[in-house]
């Protein structure tokens, strides 16, 4: 009996070596979900997936389930996290156990840009109504949704909108102005601020150049 137990404590003892030589290592952005998986022994041994951090704030478990074989992970906030898988075998009163390891770097890279208005018109509408200026929003990694703010900058009467919801990678902000009945050109820029993902994570202030609307002549209508 003691000899057995030797043995058995050995196995174990050389298990749990392999472990400390198993570490991985893995690299997510915010916002992007993963799959991961481990090809147990012996689906009715003992499975269990631990995370550090916390559950539904810096990452979800949109798939899967702690103690099945593979889960998806949704990660929601930047930071280094520790992911170890677990089987256990259980013998008669002893348990043996393999651990694997995987460390998952999930980095801060959510960011918006505002482009430049690519097809404004180099002229006013008319002397009355409203010109649109379309200006092209791009998000890179981060949530589906996020939200932000702008605000232009160069008008007598500046434009301004706040946590404006967006889903998707792109979004397409319309400036519209009121034209000038003296037939004054308007020259603005417009600047996005307070950009956020669903999660809560910030992205960088943007702007863009300045871009010009002419103003049409103010003529007089015909006398007769």
């Amino acid at each position: 009996m003691k000899t057995n137990f030797t043995k058995l404590f050995s196995v174990c003892f050389f298990l749990f070596l392999g472990f400390a030589a198993s570490a991985q290592t893995d690299t997510r952005s915010v916002g992007e979900s993963k799959a991961y998986t481990v090809t147990p022994e012996s689906g009715s041994n003992g499975l269990l997936w631990t995370l550090s951090g916390t559950s539904g704030t810096d990452w979800n478990i949109t798939a899967g389930a702690l103690n099945s074989g593979s889960i998806t992970v949704l990660w929601m906030k930047p930071g280094t996290y520790n992911m170890t898988f677990t089987e256990t075998e259980s013998h008669t009163g002893v348990d043996c156990s393999t651990t694997k390891t995987l460390t998952v770097t999930v980095n801060a890279d959510f960011s918006v840009a505002i482009a430049d208005a690519s097809s404004a018109a180099s002229c006013a509408t008319g002397s009355t109504g409203t010109t649109d200026v379309t200006f092209v929003l791009t998000k890179t990694n981060g949530s589906n949704d996020w939200t932000f703010d702008y605000t232009t900058v160069g008008l007598t009467s500046e434009i301004t909108g706040n946590d404006v919801a967006v889903s998707g990678g792109t979004h397409n902000l319309v400036i519209s102005l009121a034209n000038t009945a003296d037939g004054s050109d308007q020259t603005f820029k417009v600047q996005i601020s307070d950009v956020k993902d669903s999660f809560g994570n910030p992205a960088g202030d943007d702007d863009t150049n300045n871009v010009t609307i002419y103003g049409v002549p103010n003529t007089g209508n015909i006398s007769f």
